[in-house]
């Protein structure tokens, strides 16, 4: 197995500093065919030359300019590529950052889910004692693992702020130097100033997945003691609430709140909303929802940068519904009040329908050909009502 990529290009640049070192520690500022000092710069060998070199058969249709000239030149083109490493070594301070948040977010995450699994377990602790030893270890792996992930990164920038911040006072040390000196190690210096580390990326799916341990928990013991369990037919994704929103421990609720201090992960959505843990791609579906007075329910694509939502929501003080889709917002309802709503999706049929659970009227229809995954999808004060469960047991014949 070859090495990761990070460690590779980590490695690399180390290596390449080294070798800077040693060639820079045996360079000379004389000529070594005329033991003459340094006096100009053939434009064409790029390379420094004493006046006996200049007056030479190699050299004497050439182009020269002074040293001091080639130096400035040479400083000017480097002032590009270091003002780079500076911008990538922000890159990495600011990532660094947020790797350091998302480890204290993983641990804070993994308390919380342990948390919720005991008191959830405790209502049927007698008979599940060890399901409950299970999958806490699972939720501890999985903490460890993910913590170990985030900590290879935040090493992997660690490495790289040292190194590039080397690499930056290195290459300004350079360009302080003396005209001569500078100009003998100035290609190196160019070649080191390219640096080949990657940018920093946020690692995707770092978070505990904690909709896997906590979504319908009971409802996978439901045999034992099914009477006292309640099914939820959509569950929430805390990775993907947004700043402003809580999430409840069951991943039914959504709650407006103050800002949130949420580590930055690629699933995460903006502001107040949030998505179902799990995406539908054919079938029919359906969801209870209650909601307040201002609320947004629909559904989504995961990816949300094209405005991929068909939803329904409230805005103003009059509850005026609208019609959300990527070709834009629409008014269908004035001053209309819901407590509670049903969200039912045929996806094969590109039909999305929302019901006033009160009476069952129908009050809202979009239509659309859907060609991508979609899941449902909350904005504001939102919680996903239990289904009611008829069971039937299937003997094998």
């Amino acid at each position: 197995m070859g090495e990761p990529p990070h460690n590779l290009a980590l490695r690399n640049l180390s290596d390449a500093l080294r070798q800077e070192r040693s060639q820079r520690a045996e360079s000379k500022e004389i000529c070594s065919l005329h033991r003459e000092e340094f006096k100009l710069f053939c434009q064409d060998d790029q390379e420094l030359i004493c006046v006996i070199c200049r007056d030479s058969q190699k050299h004497k249709t050439h182009n020269f300019i002074p040293v001091n000239e080639a130096a400035e030149a040479q400083r000017n083109q480097l002032k590009v590529p270091l003002m780079t490493l500076k911008i990538k070594l922000g890159k990495f301070n600011k990532q660094k950052l947020n790797c350091d948040k998302m480890e204290s977010h993983i641990k804070l995450q993994a308390q919380q889910t342990e948390k919720t699994i005991k008191e959830e377990f405790q209502k049927l602790y007698q008979f599940l004692r060890a399901e409950d030893a299970a999958r806490t270890d699972v939720v501890r792996i999985e903490a460890t693992l993910n913590t170990l992930t985030t900590k290879l990164m935040i090493t992997y920038l660690t490495v790289g702020i040292f190194l590039l911040t080397h690499l930056i006072e290195t290459i300004e040390k350079e360009m302080r130097a003396e005209d001569i000196s500078f100009m003998l190690n100035v290609k190196s210096t160019m070649e080191r100033s390219q640096c080949n580390l990657p940018e920093p990326e946020t690692p995707s799916g770092a978070l505990i997945d904690e909709a896997k341990h906590l979504g319908n928990l009971l409802f996978t013991v439901w045999i034992k003691m099914k009477n006292i369990i309640q099914y939820s037919p959509v569950t929430l994704d805390p990775n993907t609430g947004g700043s402003l929103l809580t999430i409840s421990e069951n991943m039914t609720r959504s709650k407006s709140d103050k800002d949130q201090p949420h580590p930055y992960n690629t699933e995460r959505l903006s502001t107040s909303t949030v998505l179902g843990s799990h995406g539908f791609s054919s079938g029919k579906h359906y969801w209870d929802v209650e909601v307040k007075c201002y609320y947004g329910v629909g559904v989504a694509a995961k990816d949300l940068m094209n405005n991929k939502i068909w939803s329904i929501y409230t805005c103003g003080s009059a509850a005026d519904m609208h019609e959300r889709t990527p070709e834009g917002d629409v008014l269908i309802k004035t001053a209309i009040l819901l407590n509670k709503i049903r969200v039912q999706l045929d996806y094969d049929k590109g039909i999305l329908s929302f019901y006033d659970l009160r009476d069952s009227t129908l009050i809202h229809t979009i239509k659309h050909t859907f060609t991508e995954t979609v899941f449902p999808f909350f904005s504001e004060n939102a919680k996903i009502l239990p289904a009611e469960l008829s069971v039937v047991i299937k003997k094998p014949r």
